[in-house]
């Protein structure tokens, strides 16, 4: 071994204690900071932002998250499984139902599964505020996400709903 490398005074230990208090505040940054929860993909029932009244015993009034525009839906009041039927409905805002021009979509699914709708719908609109949406089928038993998306130019909202198929 060489003498002159042993009384060596170069910064070497200095490198390891930097290292070391590095690696220590790192350690202490990521349990404090880098461990939080992320936001979950699907929020569990009760975070999720909707209002629904039951109008009737085959109709649903829901609201959109800004609260421009209601839709009052009527679908089944016992909802089939695996059998395809037809959501209708009339989308209103503050000065009655919605011109011919807004854009109406209706959907579903279960984000519990992570699925929606075993086949893709159309919805129609028809005047007044009226849409239709022939071809719905909810292929499986459990709760069902409805959702009416209503688009007037670049104002986007959406208004949701929660059924049950038994």
């Amino acid at each position: 071994m060489n003498p002159e490398y042993e009384k060596s005074e170069g910064p070497g230990w200095w490198i390891m204690a930097l290292l070391v208090i590095s690696l220590v505040l790192g350690l202490a940054l990521l349990l404090l900071v880098g461990c939080q929860p992320l936001s979950p993909s699907v929020r569990s029932v009760e975070e999720v932002p909707f209002e629904m009244v039951k109008v009737a015993s085959d109709q649903i009034l829901m609201v959109t998250g800004d609260r421009s525009y209601r839709v009052l839906l009527n679908i089944p009041e016992q909802l089939p499984e695996n059998e395809e039927f037809t959501v209708s409905g009339t989308v209103f805002d503050a000065d009655g139902p919605v011109s011919d021009e807004v854009r109406v979509h209706f959907d579903a699914g279960m984000p519990q599964h992570g699925h929606g709708l075993a086949i893709d719908v159309d919805t129609e609109r028809s005047v007044k505020g009226e849409f239709l949406t022939p071809g719905v089928r909810f292929h499986m038993k459990g709760r069902w996400l409805l959702t009416v998306d209503i688009a007037e130019g670049p104002h986007f909202e959406r208004a949701r709903a929660w059924v049950s198929v038994k």
